[in-house]
């Protein structure tokens, strides 16, 4: 009797937990309760036609979906517009008040443990009861790397179990929300004496970082939505969902199913450049101490440096890019702090801060006025750093100017018509002065795409006036139509490829009814022009096949 009154009181949790499902229109986990539960689905179609009879709400029936993308970001307040409130329900012994946040794995709620009378975070897997062996083993790998850790600035763990079939940990309940949160203000928005504030958080969570490094875990994936900051101020460090274990931890490996090489692991635009480029065996200690750049520079100037609209365009920013200046988005920074931010963001993981103690240890120097162990950069670093926040205007002025050294040493020691000079100088001197305002473009205008397309045409119709006024023969100046179109791809937009491509095409076309020795041979301009429709279709098509795996990677991501 008392095995069949027990099995009774889990069918009845079970249908509670089924209603409570559906009054939140949860799909999914109704779903996920009737595949476990197959004995139980008469009733629980008898409670499906109970609520489809009882009265609607005045809620949106769109607004189910809950939370922003990462778990451990609190609702910002423009969530009580997308979703209706979750009613308090049972949970084994936890009280679950509402969802904190949810992202690609898990969901985060506050809840109260029963037993204790106590406020605690609570994480689950998103699929629940479908959740792969993989993914139940990613979580408690998770909740292993964190309760062993044991740091003022680390969120603690509490409990891990399963209940119903649901694999969950609880936590430490950080009040105060996380660095993503809407509440937290950059500092463009502060006075300028919480400079010295936010450099007290970074260290706080510097030595955090530096323990965990201690202790041989990798984060590898530092964002603001996983800094959360209490009440009182204080920073802690939390979500270890793809946290590198070392072989030192039992049960844990340094190369497990996430750890393969060319797999990139973490958030776009929040990770390494060696992350970013799958260079997974590459990944150290100075990995985090990037992604605490990436953090201290969005402190600073309230905008992400990597971050754009697509997966693909973060990683190319991570990887090749350059962010701007954080003193040009704000004058008032101090060039010190912006110069421990700028150390920790080398792409070389040479010249980062080799440990977190060692930037924990310069934010101390900041905040007391001492030298900094991190200098300015010298000429070598300052150019490799323009030129990767610039890399149009400096290969196009680097090609011209290399041009203009060539034609007036040409002139200087052979001699050759003055007026044929000037025209051949004025326009390399037009084409300079267009690459600075299309460079002036991008920087400024609103609408960058459009920029890119009228600095390509541009490009295009130069390089044709040059070809026309050039003596013969002009023949090894025809590569500059497939340079043009190869370095269109650079901006990883196929429109603009084929806009590059069909331009040169028709421009080349013009050169030819107007210089007559190009048509001696017609075969030759024929070649060409297949040569020139075939590059521009495979830099297309490779562009293309980029674009498909960020999107498959965007799906995928974790």
């Amino acid at each position: 009797m008392t095995d069949e009154s027990n099995e009774q009181s889990e069918q009845v949790e079970v249908l509670n937990q089924y209603l409570d499902f559906l009054q939140r229109q949860d799909d999914a986990s109704c779903q996920s309760l009737r595949a476990v539960n197959p004995e139980l689905k008469p009733l629980m179609a008898c409670l499906d036609s109970l609520e489809r009879l009882a009265p609607q709400s005045d809620s949106d029936p769109e607004s189910v979906e809950l939370g922003p993308d990462d778990a451990t970001l609190p609702v910002s307040p423009h969530a009580s517009r997308q979703a209706p409130p979750l009613l308090a329900r049972e949970f084994g012994n936890y009280e679950l008040l509402e969802e904190l946040g949810r992202g690609g794995m898990g969901i985060v709620y506050k809840a109260r443990q029963k037993d204790l009378n106590r406020v605690v975070a609570l994480k689950t897997i998103l699929s629940n009861q479908f959740a792969s062996e993989d993914e139940v083993r990613r979580f408690y790998l998770e909740a292993q790397a964190a309760g062993r850790l044991q740091h003022a600035n680390i969120v603690a763990i509490h409990e891990v179990g399963q209940h119903l079939g649901q694999h969950y940990f609880t936590m430490d309940f950080i009040g105060g929300g996380s660095l993503a949160s809407p509440d937290f203000r950059p500092l463009s928005q502060m006075a300028p004496d919480n400079y010295y504030e936010v450099a007290s958080l970074m260290q706080q969570v510097a030595e955090a970082v530096e323990y965990l490094h201690s202790k041989e875990i990798i984060h590898r994936d530092l964002k603001p939505s996983n800094i959360l900051i209490d009440e009182a101020g204080q920073a802690y460090v939390t979500d270890f969902g793809l946290a590198k274990l070392y072989d030192g931890l039992p049960g844990g490996s340094g190369t497990d199913a996430r750890t393969q090489t060319g797999m990139i692991v973490g958030t776009p635009g929040y990770m390494s450049p060696e992350q970013a480029a799958g260079q997974l065996d590459q990944i150290s200690t100075r990995s985090d101490i990037f992604c605490l750049g990436i953090i201290l520079y969005e402190l600073m100037t309230g905008v992400s440096p990597f971050k754009h609209s697509s997966p693909l365009d973060s990683l190319v920013a991570v990887i090749e890019g350059e962010p701007a200046l954080p003193h040009s988005h704000n004058r008032n920074i101090p060039r010190s702090l912006e110069l421990v931010c700028l150390k920790c963001l080398e792409k070389d993981p040479a010249l980062r801060y080799q440990s977190a103690r060692e930037l924990a240890a310069d934010l101390e120097r900041f905040i007391a006025g001492e030298p900094l162990q991190a200098q300015p950069a010298g000429m070598i670093q300052k150019f490799q750093r323009w030129f990767r926040r610039k890399p149009a205007l400096v290969s196009r002025l680097s090609a011209i100017l290399l041009a203009v050294g060539i034609i007036q040493t040409v002139y200087s020691t052979q001699g050759v018509d003055l007026n044929y000079h000037l025209r051949i100088m004025s326009l390399f001197g037009l084409w300079g002065a267009l690459v600075v305002f299309f460079q002036f473009g991008l920087d400024h205008f609103p609408n960058k795409k459009r920029v890119r397309y009228c600095w390509s045409a541009a490009d295009v119709a130069l390089l044709t006036g040059l070809l026309m006024l050039a003596d013969a023969p002009i023949g090894i100046l025809l590569i500059g139509y497939p340079m043009l179109i190869v370095s269109s791809g650079l901006f990883f937009y196929v429109r603009l490829v084929l806009f590059t491509t069909v331009l040169s095409l028709l421009s080349f076309a013009v050169l030819v009814l107007a210089r007559s020795e190009l048509v001696e041979l017609w075969q030759y301009p024929v070649i060409y022009a297949m040569v020139l429709a075939i590059l521009g279709m495979i830099t297309a098509y490779q562009i293309y096949r980029v674009r498909v795996l960020s999107r498959y990677y965007e799906l995928r991501r974790p």
